[in-house]
């Protein structure tokens, strides 16, 4: 029972890992024994990001590199099929693949644009689908199975006002995730997202709120009372990869303090 969390041998690719929470699902696999291949729109933030982590984890699985970095955007379907590429060329074989690239914009629903709405669900849904696609191609070709884990949001659960696009492409995450675990199934891929609640500083200089009351409201509202540290969140990404949830698939995990239940 002790190996069924380990996952020492394992490789995965997590788009959007450049800080936040992408950054500290990439570290919790590493911590786990996973190479991870790490991926963020910015090249330079991307380029730190891999210092960072070579710095805390070990550098090598025998001859290969244990972490690799490849930046870019997720919207484009040339980089969704490279990170793929990449990680089979540096680790040798792909078993994971986090989805976790997004962006939101935060007004509103009367005064969003046509463009930002396209660019959200652009980058939140399309920017999911490609990488997922690619990943799964590969292990179909290959005849090997693996695990696609897609960062959801309680706001695709409940109304949450001021992220009418995010909100939409998040509940279209959902069911992505829904279909994809019912269509892959036979390939033996498992497909499952992590639904974020509130957290607390989940990047550098970025207040957790700027207003209090807001975030007394969100304390209030969060059964256990606080907003979540990262590792938190970041801890059910490694469950869902590792043989522990070997029989899970098709599931939205709500990792919110009991936001979506009450």
């Amino acid at each position: 029972m002790s190996n069924l969390f380990d996952l020492s041998g394992s490789t995965a690719v997590v788009t959007g890992s450049s800080r936040g929470i992408g950054l500290a699902i990439a570290r919790t696999l590493l911590a786990q024994g996973a190479s991870v291949l790490v991926n963020g729109y910015d090249e330079a933030e991307t380029a730190a990001a891999l210092k960072g982590l070579r710095e805390q984890y070990p550098q090598a699985v025998g001859e290969r590199p244990r972490i690799a970095a490849l930046a870019g955007d997720v919207t484009d379907a040339d980089l969704a099929r490279g990170l793929v590429a990449e990680a089979v060329h540096v680790f040798g074989h792909l078993d994971h693949l986090v989805c976790n690239a997004g962006i939101d914009i935060i007004k509103p629903a009367v005064e969003y644009t046509p463009e930002e709405w396209d660019r959200i669900l652009t980058v939140n849904l399309r920017g999911a689908f490609q990488p997922a696609q690619a990943a799964a191609r590969h292990w179909i070709a290959q005849g090997s199975g693996g695990s696609v884990t897609m960062t959801s949001s309680i706001a695709g659960a409940v109304g949450i006002p001021t992220l009418a696009p995010y909100a939409a492409s998040k509940g279209g995450i959902n069911q992505l995730v829904r279909t994809l675990a019912a269509e892959w199934a036979e390939h033996h891929i498992r497909v499952n997202a992590v639904a974020p609640g509130y957290v607390a500083n989940i990047m550098d200089s970025v207040t957790a709120h700027d207003d209090p009351a807001s975030d007394r409201r969100i304390n209030v509202f969060t059964p256990l009372g606080r907003r979540a540290a990262v590792e938190e969140i970041a801890a059910p990404y490694a469950f869902l990869a590792s043989p522990a949830a070997a029989y899970v698939t098709g599931s939205v995990l709500a990792v919110d303090g009991g936001y979506t239940a009450t």
